[in-house]
Protein backbone atom coordinates (compact mmCIF):
# COMPACT_ATOMS: atom_id res chain seq x y z
CA UNK A 1 0.00 0.00 0.00
CA UNK A 2 3.15 2.22 -0.19
CA UNK A 3 1.30 3.69 -3.26
CA UNK A 4 -1.32 5.24 -1.33
CA UNK A 5 0.92 7.09 1.42
CA UNK A 6 0.10 10.30 0.30
CA UNK A 7 -3.09 9.96 -0.73
CA UNK A 8 -4.28 11.01 3.15
CA UNK A 9 -3.18 14.37 2.26
CA UNK A 10 -5.88 14.87 0.06
CA UNK A 11 -9.02 12.95 1.65
CA UNK A 12 -8.44 15.48 4.33
CA UNK A 13 -8.62 17.97 1.64
CA UNK A 14 -9.59 20.03 4.77
CA UNK A 15 -6.24 20.47 6.60
CA UNK A 16 -4.17 22.94 7.58
CA UNK A 17 -6.63 26.55 7.27
CA UNK A 18 -7.62 28.04 10.29
CA UNK A 19 -9.49 30.82 10.46
CA UNK A 20 -11.35 31.00 13.94
CA UNK A 21 -13.39 34.28 12.72
CA UNK A 22 -14.69 32.83 8.98
CA UNK A 23 -17.51 30.10 9.67
CA UNK A 24 -15.79 28.39 6.25
CA UNK A 25 -12.37 28.36 7.09
CA UNK A 26 -13.64 26.41 10.66
CA UNK A 27 -14.76 23.32 8.27
CA UNK A 28 -10.50 22.79 8.08
CA UNK A 29 -8.70 21.07 11.04
CA UNK A 30 -5.48 23.07 12.51
CA UNK A 31 -2.62 21.52 11.99
CA UNK A 32 -0.88 19.12 10.27
CA UNK A 33 -1.81 15.09 9.58
CA UNK A 34 -0.91 13.26 12.76
CA UNK A 35 0.27 9.91 11.42
CA UNK A 36 -2.81 8.41 12.53
CA UNK A 37 -4.64 5.79 10.09
CA UNK A 38 -7.03 6.74 7.19
CA UNK A 39 -10.00 4.65 6.57
CA UNK A 40 -11.80 4.74 3.42
CA UNK A 41 -15.04 2.61 2.11
CA UNK A 42 -16.49 2.43 -1.13
CA UNK A 43 -18.11 0.28 -3.68
CA UNK A 44 -15.41 0.35 -5.84
CA UNK A 45 -11.72 1.68 -6.44
CA UNK A 46 -10.07 1.75 -9.77
CA UNK A 47 -6.12 3.02 -10.04
CA UNK A 48 -4.24 3.71 -12.79
CA UNK A 49 -0.91 3.99 -11.93
CA UNK A 50 -0.06 5.29 -15.64
CA UNK A 51 -2.71 8.21 -15.37
CA UNK A 52 -1.93 8.73 -11.89
CA UNK A 53 -5.20 8.28 -10.69
CA UNK A 54 -7.10 6.69 -7.86
CA UNK A 55 -11.06 6.56 -8.39
CA UNK A 56 -13.50 5.28 -5.46
CA UNK A 57 -17.32 4.88 -6.72
CA UNK A 58 -20.36 3.88 -4.53
CA UNK A 59 -21.14 5.31 -0.94
CA UNK A 60 -17.30 7.02 -0.51
CA UNK A 61 -16.25 7.40 2.98
CA UNK A 62 -13.39 8.72 4.68
CA UNK A 63 -12.81 9.26 8.22
CA UNK A 64 -10.08 9.88 10.22
CA UNK A 65 -10.06 10.39 13.98
CA UNK A 66 -11.32 13.86 13.71
CA UNK A 67 -12.85 13.85 10.00
CA UNK A 68 -14.90 12.42 7.90
CA UNK A 69 -15.82 12.90 4.25
CA UNK A 70 -18.64 11.15 2.08
CA UNK A 71 -19.18 11.39 -1.63
CA UNK A 72 -20.60 9.43 -4.19
CA UNK A 73 -17.45 9.09 -5.94
CA UNK A 74 -13.69 10.44 -5.32
CA UNK A 75 -10.61 10.70 -7.40
CA UNK A 76 -7.05 11.38 -6.63
CA UNK A 77 -4.62 12.44 -8.41
CA UNK A 78 -0.93 11.54 -7.88
CA UNK A 79 2.59 12.98 -8.44
CA UNK A 80 4.36 11.37 -10.66
CA UNK A 81 5.63 8.62 -7.99
CA UNK A 82 2.38 8.26 -6.17
CA UNK A 83 3.56 8.64 -3.37
CA UNK A 84 1.70 12.15 -2.77
CA UNK A 85 -1.98 13.79 -3.70
CA UNK A 86 -1.63 16.38 -5.68
CA UNK A 87 -5.70 17.14 -6.67
CA UNK A 88 -8.57 15.32 -4.91
CA UNK A 89 -11.97 15.86 -6.28
CA UNK A 90 -15.25 14.58 -4.47
CA UNK A 91 -18.38 14.19 -6.03
CA UNK A 92 -21.96 14.03 -5.65
CA UNK A 93 -23.79 14.32 -2.08
CA UNK A 94 -20.45 15.64 -0.21
CA UNK A 95 -20.51 15.88 3.30
CA UNK A 96 -17.50 17.04 5.45
CA UNK A 97 -17.85 16.56 9.34
CA UNK A 98 -15.34 17.20 12.19
CA UNK A 99 -15.81 15.67 15.32
CA UNK A 100 -16.74 19.04 16.54
CA UNK A 101 -19.69 19.39 14.92
CA UNK A 102 -18.45 21.90 12.46
CA UNK A 103 -19.96 20.27 9.35
CA UNK A 104 -20.03 21.76 5.11
CA UNK A 105 -21.82 19.98 2.10
CA UNK A 106 -21.96 20.59 -1.18
CA UNK A 107 -22.48 18.73 -4.60
CA UNK A 108 -18.76 18.79 -5.67
CA UNK A 109 -15.45 19.91 -3.95
CA UNK A 110 -11.96 20.48 -5.32
CA UNK A 111 -8.83 20.09 -3.17
CA UNK A 112 -5.96 21.72 -5.09
CA UNK A 113 -2.75 20.67 -2.82
CA UNK A 114 -0.59 22.29 -5.06
CA UNK A 115 -2.56 25.29 -5.17
CA UNK A 116 -3.58 25.17 -1.43
CA UNK A 117 -7.14 25.81 -2.34
CA UNK A 118 -10.55 23.84 -1.55
CA UNK A 119 -13.81 24.67 -3.77
CA UNK A 120 -17.14 23.70 -2.25
CA UNK A 121 -19.53 24.29 -5.39
CA UNK A 122 -23.25 23.69 -5.93
CA UNK A 123 -25.73 24.72 -3.09
CA UNK A 124 -22.45 25.37 -1.03
CA UNK A 125 -23.11 25.31 2.57
CA UNK A 126 -20.71 25.84 5.69
CA UNK A 127 -21.79 25.45 9.11
CA UNK A 128 -19.68 25.79 13.06
CA UNK A 129 -21.69 26.37 16.62
CA UNK A 130 -24.81 27.73 15.24
CA UNK A 131 -23.06 30.10 12.64
CA UNK A 132 -23.87 28.96 8.70
CA UNK A 133 -22.74 30.64 4.97
CA UNK A 134 -24.04 29.32 2.21
CA UNK A 135 -23.79 29.80 -1.40
CA UNK A 136 -23.28 28.67 -5.13
CA UNK A 137 -19.68 28.38 -4.46
CA UNK A 138 -17.50 28.52 -1.46
CA UNK A 139 -13.38 28.69 -2.33
CA UNK A 140 -11.02 28.63 0.67
CA UNK A 141 -7.63 30.27 0.23
CA UNK A 142 -5.48 28.25 2.54
CA UNK A 143 -1.80 30.10 2.52
CA UNK A 144 -3.92 33.51 2.24
CA UNK A 145 -6.12 33.27 4.96
CA UNK A 146 -9.09 33.93 2.90
CA UNK A 147 -12.36 32.52 1.82
CA UNK A 148 -14.46 33.58 -1.02
CA UNK A 149 -18.45 32.72 -0.84
CA UNK A 150 -20.35 33.65 -4.31
CA UNK A 151 -24.03 33.82 -5.13
CA UNK A 152 -25.86 34.27 -8.67
CA UNK A 153 -28.86 35.23 -9.50
CA UNK A 154 -31.11 31.89 -8.20
CA UNK A 155 -28.88 31.51 -4.71
CA UNK A 156 -27.40 34.19 -3.14
CA UNK A 157 -25.26 34.69 -0.46
CA UNK A 158 -26.17 33.75 3.22
CA UNK A 159 -24.58 34.23 5.99
CA UNK A 160 -26.35 33.55 10.08
CA UNK A 161 -23.79 34.55 12.90
CA UNK A 162 -24.24 34.52 16.16
CA UNK A 163 -22.75 36.37 19.17
CA UNK A 164 -20.33 35.18 21.17
CA UNK A 165 -21.52 33.73 24.12
CA UNK A 166 -19.55 36.09 27.50
CA UNK A 167 -17.41 33.56 29.41
CA UNK A 168 -17.51 34.23 33.49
Amino acid sequence: MRHFAGWTYGALFLLSLSAPSAIAGEILPQGKETGRPTTVTAGRLEVSRKERRAIYTGNVVATTADLTVTADRMEFDFDEKMEAVERMVAIGNVEISRSDGTRAVAEHATYDVLQERVVLEGKAVASRRGNRVSGRRITLFIKEDREVVQGDERERVTAVIHPKQQQD
